[in-house]
């Protein structure tokens, strides 16, 4: 069985060999047209990234240098090639992505976990493809994007200040269209930068592939009253790089979401925003972005 998705300039595929009951939601993200600037409508071409599926009786981590360990993966590398092996909160491995050669890797999940294995969010969690995406020139933005009279407005802010508040006080009054509650795929096309959608939504479930270009980007803090201004390219750079998602361990990947975060910075407005979570807040921010 297979999966193939165009996400942003990158198209990914997918192979199970075994039934995998792949969430319908995910259907939406294999129209390329209506997902990527750069669409590709021939699809005998060979994907970027290639996943292959395989049920496994059992998970056998091969020890080479550890790059990063956490409750929920640890990642080591035989010096070429990384291996992600994801645990239980009790450490208990469930499965693991192995890289076998340059864009094409094996995902492998225990037979008796697999009833878990439905669904975007463990697909795309387990392929660790946020991570991989700023290898092909587009970057992940941890912040809610809605779409606002045809262009996207993107709210970045840690989990918990209030981004998801924003989104749906704008989709209240305003009647703009909630595209993604926590992620937005940042790409830029020949005339600019675009937001694109991204299956993965966090604990909004809200998530749908389309692409709009891009008005601004909001940098949200609560406050007991609404003021905002446009932050400088360096501000905004600052404010932003760490709602970048890429691997920590990469010089290469860091560099290159450096090289791409100030251009988008230099080119799309980036605004500090204190504000109040009622309507007030969009009546006023409205106001700010003309």
């Amino acid at each position: 069985m297979q999966l193939r998705l165009q996400l942003g300039h990158t198209t990914v595929s997918f192979l199970a060999d075994s039934y995998v009951p792949w969430d319908s939601k995910l259907s939406a993200f294999c129209r390329p047209a209506e997902t990527s600037v750069a669409a590709r409508s021939d699809t005998s071409t060979a994907a970027d990234f290639v996943y292959t599926i395989h049920l496994a009786q059992q998970i056998i981590i091969r020890e080479h240098q550890l790059l990063r360990e956490t409750r929920f993966f640890k990642v080591y590398t035989d010096g070429i090639h990384e291996a992600w092996y994801y645990t239980f909160p009790d450490g208990q491995i469930y499965a693991c992505c192995i890289e076998e050669s340059e864009g094409h890797f094996s995902i492998h999940y225990l037979q008796d976990l697999k009833d878990y294995l439905t669904g975007n969010v463990t697909l795309f969690y387990l392929a660790a493809l946020e991570y991989r995406m700023i290898q092909k020139g587009d970057m992940i933005l941890h912040s809610s994007y809605i779409l606002d009279q045809g262009k996207a407005v993107l709210f970045a802010a840690p989990s918990g200040t209030g981004k998801s508040t924003q989104a749906h006080l704008w989709q209240d009054v305003r009647n703009s269209q909630i595209i993604n509650g926590d992620r937005a795929l940042l790409q830029k096309g020949r005339d600019g930068w675009y937001a694109g959608g991204w299956p993965m939504s966090g604990s909004s479930g809200i998530s749908m592939p389309r692409l709009a270009p891009i008005k601004a980007v909001i940098v949200l803090s609560q406050s007991s009253q609404n003021l905002g201004h446009r932050l400088t390219a360096e501000e905004g750079f600052e404010a932003l790089k760490k709602e970048i998602v890429l691997r920590p361990w990469s010089s290469t990947d860091i560099a290159l979401a450096s090289k791409q975060l100030m251009d988008f910075c230099g080119n799309i407005p980036v605004y500090a925003y204190a504000c109040r979570k009622d309507a007030s807040a969009v009546e006023n921010l409205a106001r700010i972005l003309g």
